[in-house]
């Protein structure tokens, strides 16, 4: 013991002295007491690790509310302080180990003298890192070049949304597809399609490097939308920047982004993306441009090559929507249940109405609430919580966006029609023109063009829809229910409409109801008998009394203090007189007195000197009002089918204004040759529909080169039916005798676009004249001709623009043409209807439905002796080999064959029809094949949506198709024996037409 003090009190005297700076005390300092100088190092390590916890929170912070990521720097500084971490850890385990030597007896001071270099090395870089550590907010984070950002979104209800987007995404991929429009009304669903998107493209890598959602603000303009886009990708520019410098900065930014989608969501007005600095999409770029918008007008401007119309949720969708919204909890009872599903189809299909008034009654189970709240949406009054602040108040932005005020007028009025009601465009535009919405200047053809203009303006601002009725796609438009609930809500504020149309009031409103700033009132379409007040509205502009019964009179001082009044319409309604009041009406523009079938009287119209619009057709009046001779701003004048003794056709010419005269159907008497010779005088007349008692008449006024002042005319020669929907620029002939006399030859060239032959003897086939003159003939229709053999020679007239063709009743009909069809022959049919042809056995020959390229529809009934459909021509030899080839008609829609007792083919071979979605069969006994069912194509089996026929005709033809009738089965209908295509036919071309509220011309 005494050998191993000496030793240690050696060493302890040569460290003693050897120890003269600070590292190598620090180092003896270890040597004598190694615990304690490790702790100096932990606590120094603490403090590090704290300074690292909180450096981390920062970190965390920042990427969670602006998605910054660390700068390389700090993550070089967090990464040295692991590092450090884990070196302590190993010197901790080595300073435990404590090894000493000479078996145990000494401490092992070599050892100990090498930690201590270690550790004191260790307190140097500890407190180096903890000085590093000082790095300012600037450097700490950078900004992350994220793809994009996943948006918040709700999930997509109903086909009708999934269809867009996947049309949407197909769009997207198309490398030829460089901007996209998505348009609709406002609260139909646009943004929540394109979230979807957004973040279904977020998720897959391949498509684009980046998608950039910009939103428009609604009061956004060029420089606005300039710096949205560039807080987007991260460009900040001054005040003083132009234009040009913030499109070249963004050009530039986007350019650099690769592959990328701009998505610009709720855009209101169309710019250049030049004027932006939108790089211009292309194949070599790979960039797109997706914008949505509530006008269709944006989309062109902007130059989309794909548009995508969000039209609302079917029935079916609305209700699945509001029964999520709603809880189903609430609709256990059927009764609240069938509430709620009236309360859902108040809201008409719109998302956004259908979510908000959801919502507001989501687990309401008081039946009183639902029963108010379906009277309110049913009323327009739509107290309902969230309605006015979301739905309305969106719908309302749309509407103070319309370009001027005198669009905004024109597209109050459409509310004056009842809901959901089908509004002629014709007529809409007359009431505009009237009422004097469309300015002062101009002439009445002028007018309406600009009508038109707005009208076109509206339906691409998506604030009226169009409406496909009639075979016409362009003729009626439509207010959805929640955009008029809107527009009821707005009038209200003022009280400056009355709007209670189509409710079915049998009692008229009360006085107080009359307020005297009243401008508008529609009463139209009720059940009122009479109208017994005396209103005081000296504002009033617009009455509208149509389709009331009323056959229990007017006050006689009704009309007293309506001094104002412009437009008055008591058309389809019982009255049998008027009031002396209407006389005093010096600022009447229209008096509509359109099918009063019970009118014989109409007070004196001398005052009336402001009126332009005169309507007493299809009215009892024997004797016409007198004052007529007054009327010295008279426009349009309308005295079809009256039961007049005297029509004052001479005083025609003294109504200088005159623009449009309609006096069809006067059978009482003759027009004759005086007739002509004043309409030859009627030097501003641009419209004129009017029948002549012959040929020769017809030809004397054609001769006087009048109808070339014409816009557009309806000329009959005999005496027409009661009705008729022909449409402008029209022909027609019923019952005339002598229809192939030589005519002028100047006879109309290119001017006919409809023609009906009706109940002409002597006629086989359509005359030489008519052929040349209707080179631009788009619908014919032939009826009751009883010696007609066929419809054209093919040598006269092709018929290019021909696309609906009606025949009924020819009974000697032998086929449609005669002779070989050259090349473009009824290129443009569309609609081919044959009914009661009972001498033909074959519709179309070969070498004519080889140029039927158009042709969408085929309806042929009741024709006794037809064998096939499609057949080789009496005439046409060369077509014997193809016999047996196949016939293709590739946009063919919709079949229908009824009552063809003898037919045995469509066609005898294959036939391609890869667009046909309906095909009906009735009584066709010996139909037994279908030629597109020998060899179906898949396009056909996704086309077809319906098929119907008796049970019996569809269990002989599955013998013969029975894999493929298997899988068509789910769209077989089974229709009874005696179901027939006539009633169907019938109602396409019933007389009159059951949208209009004025009715027929």
């Amino acid at each position: 013991m005494e050998i191993a003090g000496a030793i240690a009190r050696t060493v302890q005297l040569f460290c003693g002295q050897c120890c003269s700076n600070d590292s190598i005390s620090e180092q003896c300092s270890y040597l004598r007491n190694p615990q304690a100088v490790l702790l100096i190092l932990d606590e120094k390590l603490k403090f590090l690790t704290a300074r690292e916890a909180d450096l981390k929170t920062r970190l965390h912070v920042e990427k969670v509310l602006r998605g910054m990521d660390p700068t390389a720097e700090v993550i070089l500084w967090l990464e040295n302080v692991q590092k450090m971490k884990n070196i302590m850890a190993s010197l901790e385990q080595e300073i435990q180990d404590n090894k000493s030597c000479l078996c145990g007896c000494f401490p092992n001071y070599y050892r100990r003298l090498k930690l201590g270099n270690s550790v004191t090395k260790k307190i140097h870089e500890v407190h180096k890192l903890l000085d590093d550590n000082k790095i300012s907010d600037r450097s700490l984070v950078n900004m992350v070049l994220e793809r994009g950002k996943t948006l918040p979104g709700t999930t997509l209800v109903g086909e009708t949304a999934k269809r867009i987007l996947l049309r949407t995404q197909e769009y997207l991929m198309d490398e030829n597809i460089g901007i996209i429009g998505i348009y609709g009304m406002g609260g139909v669903g646009k943004t929540s399609i394109i979230k979807e998107i957004n973040n279904q493209l977020l998720r897959k890598n391949a498509l684009f490097d980046n998608v950039i959602w910009v939103t428009a603000s609604k009061d956004s303009n060029l420089e606005k939308l300039q710096k949205d886009i560039a807080k987007v990708i991260g460009l900040c520019f001054d005040d003083e920047d132009s234009e040009l410098t913030r499109a070249s900065e963004l050009y530039e930014a986007l350019r650099r982004r690769s592959r990328f989608l701009l998505i610009i969501d709720d855009l209101w007005e169309a710019y250049s993306l030049e004027n932006i600095g939108i790089p211009n999409p292309t194949i070599v770029n790979g960039c797109k441009l997706l914008i949505t918008t509530r006008s269709s007008n944006v989309c062109r401007c902007m130059e989309t090559v794909k548009e995508i119309e969000v039209h609302v949720l079917s029935t079916e969708e609305a209700w699945n929507l509001f029964e999520q919204k709603v809880g189903e909890e609430v609709l256990s009872s059927p009764r609240m249940r069938d509430l709620a599903m009236d309360v859902a189809k108040e809201c008409a299909g719109l998302p956004l109405a259908l979510i908000t008034v959801g919502r507001a009654l989501r687990k309401e189970k008081n039946i009183r609430q639902w029963q108010a709240a379906l009277s309110e949406l049913r009323n327009s009054t739509a107290n309902i919580e969230g309605v006015e602040n979301q739905v309305f108040a969106r719908l309302r932005f749309s509407y103070d966006r319309l370009k001027d005020d005198m669009t905004r007028s024109c597209f109050l009025y459409c509310a004056l029609y009842p809901e959901d009601h089908i509004i002629e465009k014709e007529e809409l535009i007359k009431y505009w023109l009237w009422d004097g919405l469309l300015g002062s200047f101009g002439s009445q053809i002028v007018k309406m063009r600009l009508g038109n203009m707005i009208l076109n303006e509206l339906k691409s601002a998506c604030m009226l829809e169009g409406v496909y009725q009639d075979g016409h796609s362009d003729v009626y438009v439509k207010m959805h229910d929640v955009i008029r609930d809107m527009v009821i809500a707005l009038t209200r504020v003022n009280s400056s409409f009355m709007i209670k149309a189509g409710l079915s009031l049998q009692v008229p409103p009360v006085e107080n109801e009359w307020p005297p700033n009243l401008e508008r009132v529609s009463l139209m379409r009720n059940d009122l008998n009479c109208l017994s007040r005396e209103p005081r509205c000296p504002k009033l502009c617009t009455l509208l009394l149509q389709y009331n019964s009323i056959n229990k009179g007017i006050h006689p001082n009704f009309f007293h203090h309506m001094q104002n009044l412009k437009v008055l319409n008591l058309s389809y309604t019982g009255i049998y007189s008027l009031p002396e009041s209407l006389s005093n009406l010096e600022n009447l523009h229209a008096l509509l007195l359109c099918s009063c079938w019970n009118l014989s009287y109409v007070p004196t119209l001398a005052k009336l000197k402001e009126l332009r619009v005169l309507d007493l057709s299809y009215t009892s009046i024997e004797h016409m009002p007198d004052g007529m001779n007054m009327l010295v701003n008279l426009q349009h004048l309308n005295l079809s089918y009256t039961k007049a003794f005297e029509i004052p056709i001479l005083l025609l010419p003294r109504y200088k204004f005159l623009e449009s005269l309609f006096i069809i159907g006067v059978w009482q008497f003759s027009l004759g040759p005086v007739f002509v010779d004043v309409l030859a005088n009627c030097s501003s007349l641009a419209v004129l529909e009017a029948n002549f008692s012959s040929m020769q008449e017809l030809d004397k006024y054609i001769a006087s080169g009048h109808w070339n002042m014409l816009e557009n005319f309806r000329f009959f020669i005999g005496y027409p039916p009661a009705s008729t929907r022909m449409g402008n620029d029209c022909v027609g002939f019923y019952g005339v005798e002598h229809i192939y006399e030589r005519l002028s030859p100047a006879w109309l060239p290119g001017r006919i676009l409809e023609l009906e032959i009706h109940e002409c003897p002597g006629i086989t086939h359509l005359p030489v004249f008519i052929t040349a003159a209707a080179s631009r003939l788009q619908h014919c229709k032939i009826r009751y001709c009883d010696e007609m053999e066929w419809i054209i020679t093919a040598e006269w007239s092709t018929f290019p623009n021909l696309e609906w063709l009606e025949i009924e009743g020819l009974c000697k009909l032998h086929q449609l043409s005669k002779g070989i069809t050259p090349a473009g022959t009824l290129a443009s049919l569309k609609i081919l209807h044959v009914t009661a042809c009972n001498d033909l056995r074959t519709l179309l020959p070969f070498d004519l439905v080889l140029q039927l390229i158009n042709l969408e529809e085929i309806a042929v009934q009741n024709c006794e002796t037809i064998v096939d459909i499609i057949a080789e021509g009496e005439e046409d030899q060369r077509v014997t080999e193809i016999n047996n080839a196949e016939i293709v008609l590739p946009r063919l829609q919709k079949l229908k064959l009824s009552s063809l007792p003898e037919l045995k083919h469509i066609v005898n071979g294959i036939m391609t029809c890869d667009s046909l979605s309906s095909i009906e069969v009735y009584k066709c006994d010996e139909l037994k094949m279908l030629p597109f069912f020998v060899e179906i194509r898949q396009q056909l089996l996704h086309s077809l949506k319906q098929i119907k026929g008796s049970k019996g005709w569809w269990k002989a033809l599955t013998r013969n198709h029975k894999d493929v009738l298997n899988l068509l089965y789910p769209i077989f209908k089974e229709e009874p024996e005696n179901s027939s295509l006539e009633e169907d036919v019938r109602s396409i071309h019933s007389e009159g037409s059951v949208a209009s509220s004025y009715g027929p011309r």
